[in-house]
C-alpha cells in the first residue's frame, strides 16, 4: 500500500523519524490514512517516468507524475503500475524494511528496469552537545547525506558498535557488510568552549568518513572547525562539508585486481592494509596501487600496480629466497661458520692431524704414483710385437697383451693417490671449548 506523500522537506524529516524510531526498537509506519500509526515496517520506492504519467500501487487510486516524494511502502511484495494513454507497464517490486529502490518506465521502448540506490550506514558520535541540539544535527545531517541520492540505515541502540570501531576501517567495512550496505559514514562532533564562548556560542570539531565496503578502505574524509558557531551555524556547516564529502565518495573510481603470488601464500598489503593470503581478488582504487607481499623465507616484495577504471587487471608477484639478501663476504662468512669471540680467536678450536695418518697418506701416495706409473707403461706397450720383426715381411710373431694390466693398475694407483691425500688432509678433532670459570661475588 501506499504510506504517504509529503513534501520534500517532511520526507527528510520523516525518514529521519524513522530511523530514531529504529534505533528504539520501533517500526514505524503510516498508514494510507494520514493520522493513523502502524507497526509495520517499510521502504521506500521512487518512481520515474514521462510527466502526466498515472501511478497505482496495488491497485489503488492513481497518482500523477512527478510526485513530490517517493512512495513509502509496506515491506514484501508490490505491483506498481504506470498508465500512459492506452499504453500499461507493470514492475513487482520486493520492498525490503528502511531501504530504497528506484523503478523507472521507458514507454518509448516498452520496458521496465529497477535499480537500488547506494545505501550507507550512518554511524554518528556527538560530544559535548545538548540532546535537544542532536536531534536538529541529525536532521541536518540526513538532508546532506540525502542531496547525494544515498539511502541511510541506522541501527538500533543496543546493536551500535563500540567507539573504537569508529576508527578503524577494517570494523567499519564489517559492519557494512553485516547490514547489507554499500558504505558507512561515520560522523564525529565534538563541542569545546573557548575564552568568548557562551552557552550558545561555542566551537566545534567536525569529522567525517565514508568507508567503500567493496574496497575495505576509506573513500573520502573532511576535517573541518567550526569556532564561535550557534547551532544554526553548525547545521549550516554540516550542509556545506556532508554532501561533498559524500559526492566524493560516490563518484570515486574503481578497478579490479587479480593478485598472485610465486610461490602461493603469501600475505598481501594493498596500499598498507592487510588483505589476505595470496590467490586473491579484490576491487581497489584506479590508478597507482601499491602492493606489499611477504612470505617466511623470502624477501618481501614492494611493487606499484596501475589499475585502470572499470577493468580487471592480473599481477603476479615473485618473491625470491632470503639467502640473496647476503652479500658475498656475509655468504662466504656463513659457509665458513667460523664464529669469532674476541676479534682474534676462532671459537672452533681442532687438534692436529695425527702422524699415523700423515705417514699413510704419503705412503698411499708413493704407492700409487708407482703403480700408475707402471699402468701407464703396461698401457703404452699394448699391441706392440714382444721381439723385433724378422724377414722381408716383418711380421710379429707375438704382442703384447698387457690393456687389463695397465687399466687395473691405473685404476689402483689413482685411487691410492686420492686417499692418500684424503687422509693427510683430513682435519683433526674438534676440541670442545673451555669453560670458564664462573667467579663469585665478595660480601
Amino acid at each position: 500500500m501506499i504510506v504517504k506523500q509529503t513534501s520534500r522537506h517532511n520526507q527528510v524529516l520523516l525518514r529521519l523519524g524513522v530511523l530514531i524510531a529504529l534505533s528504539l526498537g520501533i517500526d514505524p509506519v503510516v498508514r494510507a490514512q494520514p493520522s493513523t500509526v502502524d507497526v509495520q515496517p517499510s521502504g521506500e520506492v521512487e518512481v520515474f517516468a514521462e510527466r502526466g504519467t498515472q501511478i497505482s500501487v496495488d491497485g489503488e487510486p492513481t497518482q500523477q507524475l512527478p510526485l513530490s516524494a517517493p512512495l513509502l511502502l509496506r515491506a514484501g511484495q508490490h505491483v506498481i503500475t504506470a498508465t500512459q494513454g492506452r499504453s500499461t507497464l507493470s514492475a513487482q517490486v520486493d520492498v525490503r524494511a528502511g531501504r530504497a529502490q528506484e523503478v523507472r518506465f521507458s514507454f518509448s521502448v516498452q520496458a521496465v528496469s529497477i535499480t537500488v540506490p547506494p545505501h550507507a550506514l550512518l554511524l554518528e558520535q556527538y560530544e559535548g552537545i545538548p540532546k535537544a541540539a542532536e536531534e536538529e544535527l541529525a536532521i541536518a545531517t540526513v538532508r546532506a547525506l540525502s542531496k547525494q541520492r544515498l539511502t541511510l540505515i541506522q541501527l538500533p541502540r543496543d546493536a551500535l558498535p563500540p567507539a573504537s570501531c569508529l576508527t578503524q576501517t577494517a570494523c567499519l567495512s564489517d559492519q557494512a557488510a553485516k547490514q547489507q550496505v554499500d558504505y558507512t559514514v561515520v560522523l564525529s562532533v565534538t563541542a569545546s568552549a573557548g575564552p568568548s564562548d557562551s552557552a550558545s556560542v561555542r566551537s566545534y570539531a567536525v569529522r567525517a568518513q565514508v568507508v567503500d565496503r567493496s574496497v575495505g578502505q576509506q573513500a573520502s574524509a573532511i576535517s573541518e572547525s567550526c569556532p564561535s558557531c550557534s547551532v544554526e551555524m553548525l547545521k549550516d556547516k554540516l550542509s556545506q562539508v556532508l554532501s561533498p564529502l559524500a559526492s566524493a565518495a560516490l563518484t570515486r573510481k574503481k578497478g579490479f585486481l587479480r593478485i598472485q603470488t610465486e610461490p602461493s601464500q603469501a600475505e598481501v598489503l594493498i596500499n598498507g592494509e592487510r588483505v589476505g593470503m595470496a590467490p586473491l581478488q579484490r576491487r581497489v582504487w584506479a590508478g597507482t596501487v601499491e602492493l606489499r607481499a611477504s612470505l617466511p623465507g623470502y624477501r618481501e616484495l614492494l611493487q606499484r600496480v596501475d589499475v585502470a577504471e572499470s577493468a580487471e587487471s592480473s599481477v603476479t608477484l615473485k618473491l625470491e629466497p632470503a639467502e640473496q639478501e647476503w652479500s658475498e663476504q656475509e655468504a662466504a662468512a656463513r659457509k665458513r661458520r667460523v664464529i669469532v669471540l674476541d676479534g682474534s680467536k676462532p671459537s672452533v678450536e681442532r687438534s692436529p692431524r695425527p702422524r699415523w695418518r700423515l705417514l699413510a697418506g704419503a705412503a698411499g701416495i708413493g704407492v700409487g704414483g708407482v703403480l700408475l706409473g707402471i699402468g701407464a707403461g703396461a698401457l703404452s706397450v699394448d699391441g706392440q710385437c714382444i721381439t723385433a720383426p724378422e724377414g722381408s715381411a716383418r711380421h710379429c710373431d707375438a704382442l703384447y697383451a698387457t690393456r687389463p694390466l695397465g687399466l687395473g693398475l691405473v685404476t689402483t694407483g689413482s685411487a691410492l693417490i686420492l686417499g692418500g691425500v684424503l687422509t693427510m688432509a683430513w682435519p683433526g678433532n674438534v676440541i670442545p671449548p673451555k669453560t670458564q670459570p664462573s667467579q663469585g661475588v665478595g660480601k
